[in-house]
């Protein structure tokens, strides 16, 4: 225990250095690790788009956390619609750190090398509740253990336990046989089991949410993948008459004799009944094992080669010709990994990661049960009307602790107000094991919450990341009132802004002008004369008397670089100029309508422009009101060292 806490103790001390105040505004003290953490996660962008020394970065740095404190000064972190936001978004980065990461990784790597084989399993199966007590799963226990020793002393075989005793009666009337699987195909603990066996051994019993099972390996195979195929049906099932099912034998018979003789199955389709895939050609999504009824699934990957096709296969819906279109096999571990990660937190194999957490918070920070305690707190409850609902907290002369975890305590009210507030209304007396059941979910519910506590502590990564977050939702708020707002809505500021730059965003000389273009010098020639003599409905007869692709026509405002056509032909005065032409050896005819000096562009030309540039004028005043406000000392000692690391 000593050793424990002089360990602490180093820790602390690290954690201390490592917390340098490299400057403060206000009553803000801001670390050398946050700023290292935060420049060096954004200098990489910075590099890119605008890039910043360590000291240009500190002045925007301290810029931001007077913004911060500004928040912070006009309460804005104890407003009711600010702690549910940030404490959404905190919990959603808690979760990673409060479950064993290790464990999901190790996860999807055994569920990738899983899927490399099928496995074919059977199984004798005694049903119990998922939440049923120790007592109970005991005795379901040794039951299968009883029946395992029998099986394997050859005193009864495990087809017939199977089917006289497995609760399981779909698989009980093959002897327990379930067929092959894969992974995700069957609860996990079900499937680890088989896996871990080697063909013809039998499990130990094997607890999963539905019960106790014992588990026979029967066969392996590699994985088969996935087929794509198209099919023929005739609808056929057991609502359907005898002459109905014989119409759709003799159909699916009739279709497989055509295709032996020769005939294409594309161009057999027609007759298929199945009205969903006649428009993609008969086929069928992409699957593999236990996604199809197994006659139709067996059929399908005894197909070998894209083209072969199956005889007349009978299925519980009706009766199909199977074409193989592709075999494919299964994927690479990097394609399927974001795929299997899904599937394993969907999965109750994610608890596996759970599990393991609990158990290391509880060495980590020595939970230890005072049994003596505890055992007199469960003499405190009358089973009889707990069992009922109605059991009241009894006084305590005084409040005892039943176990301890890092510096922190559980009470005996407070497990007696858990157990209250949980109680079981079955009209049966309450197991104490029950009770035992309760108190470790409320003791490892103090412990994750007691951990989600110390995570800012424990983590730098987490620390930084969540005081961004807390600080972002902060300043959001703050800056759409302070600036964006303000900018966009004062049209007085917006107008009196303009007058002070816009001569930063001028026109250069323009013309108002209509081109036309095209690869006939005639036609061009033509354009010019009919347009200087002003016989604009000539051009447009002509225009429409010749093929719609052989002239282009264009007319507005250029600048003289603006394209090809206008910097040939540019002019400072009107008229009628071209043909002209052209690099690419088209003809230009250009008519210009009005030559416009340089001048500042309007308001409603530029008005986003203005808006950004003003939302920057009051963004600099809001700082400087800032600074005077808040005070900013900067410890010069650690800002040297720091830039020295940086650099």
């Amino acid at each position: 225990m000593k050793k424990l806490i002089w360990i602490a103790l180093v820790f602390v001390g690290a954690q201390l250095n490592a917390q340098e105040v490299l400057f403060t505004v206000g009553n803000q003290s801001i670390t050398t690790e946050e700023f290292k953490a935060v420049y060096e996660k954004n200098k990489g962008v910075g590099a890119a788009l605008d890039p910043k020394t360590p000291e240009e970065y500190l002045d925007l740095y301290i810029n931001f956390k007077l913004k911060i404190a500004e928040a912070y000064a006009q309460q804005r972190d104890t407003a009711t619609g600010f702690k549910n936001e940030f404490g959404g978004y905190r919990a959603q980065l808690a979760k990673p750190y409060l479950s064993d990461q290790g464990a999901e990784d190790e996860l999807v790597r055994q569920a990738f090398e899983r899927m490399q084989e099928e496995v074919r399993a059977a199984h004798i199966m005694i049903a119990l509740e998922a939440n049923a007590l120790p007592s109970d799963t005991l005795k379901a226990y040794k039951q299968l253990l009883e029946l395992r020793k029998s099986i394997l002393s050859g005193k009864t075989k495990f087809e017939n336990a199977a089917r006289e005793s497995s609760a399981d009666t779909w698989s009980a009337k093959n002897g327990g046989d379930l067929g092959y699987f894969t992974v995700f195909n069957m609860v996990y603990p079900f499937e680890s089991a088989a896996y871990d066996l080697e063909v013809g051994d039998l499990s130990m019993p094997v607890r999963s949410q539905y019960g106790y099972h014992l588990v026979k390996l029967l066969e392996r195979r590699a994985a088969s993948g996935v087929v794509r195929v198209r099919h023929i049906f005739f609808a056929s099932n057991g609502k359907s008459s005898i002459q109905e099912q014989q119409r759709a034998e003799r159909s699916a018979n009739e279709i497989y004799s055509r295709l032996e003789g020769g005939e294409d199955f594309i161009s057999l389709l027609a007759f298929s009944e199945d009205r969903k895939t006649k428009d993609s050609m008969g086929e069928l999504p992409e699957f593999g094992i236990n996604k199809m009824m197994p006659a139709f699934e067996e059929a399908a990957f005894a197909l070998e080669a894209p083209g072969d096709y199956s005889a007349p296969v009978e299925t519980s819906i009706g009766w199909h010709v199977i074409q193989l279109i592709e075999k494919k096999p299964l994927q690479s571990f990097d394609e399927l990994k974001s795929e299997l990660k899904k599937k394993v937190k969907r999965d109750t194999r994610s608890r596996v990661g759970a599990t393991r957490f609990m158990k290391r918070l509880k060495t980590e920070y020595d939970f230890a049960i005072d049994e003596r305690w505890l055992g007199r707190t469960m003499n405190l409850v009358d089973k009889n009307a707990f069992g009922t609902g109605t059991w009241e907290i009894p006084a305590l002369s005084r409040d005892r602790v039943v176990a301890t975890f890092a510096n922190e305590k559980i009470y005996q009210s407070e497990v007696l107000e858990f157990w209250a507030k949980n109680q079981n209304q079955s009209n049966e007396a309450v197991r104490v094991e029950f009770l035992r059941v309760l108190f470790n979910a409320y003791s490892n519910d103090r412990m994750i919450a007691y951990e989600d506590g110390q995570l800012e502590l424990k983590h730098a990564d987490f620390r930084n990341l969540v005081r961004e977050y807390k600080e972002g939702i902060l300043l959001f708020d703050l800056t759409q009132e302070a600036v964006w707002n303000k900018a966009a809505q004062d049209s007085a500021g917006i107008a009196t802004h303009y007058e002070l730059i816009k001569e930063d965003y001028r026109w250069e000389d323009r013309i108002k002008a209509t081109y036309w273009v095209s690869t006939d010098e005639k036609l061009a020639k033509k354009i010019a004369k009919w347009t200087a003599k002003n016989k604009s409905e000539k051009v447009q007869e002509l225009l429409e008397n010749e093929d719609a692709l052989s002239v282009a026509v264009q007319n507005g405002t250029y600048e003289k670089d603006d394209n090809s056509v206008i910097e040939a032909v540019w002019q400072q005065e009107s008229g009628v100029f071209g043909p002209v032409e052209l690099d690419n050896g088209s003809f230009a005819v250009v008519q210009i309508d009005e030559f416009i000096p340089s001048a500042p562009k309007a308001l409603n030309e530029i008005k986003g422009l203005v808006i950004a540039s003003y939302q920057d004028t009051l963004e600099k005043e809001w700082v400087n009101a800032l600074k005077s406000k808040f005070e900013v000392t900067i410890n010069e000692n650690a800002k040297a060292a720091l830039f020295q690391e940086l650099r």
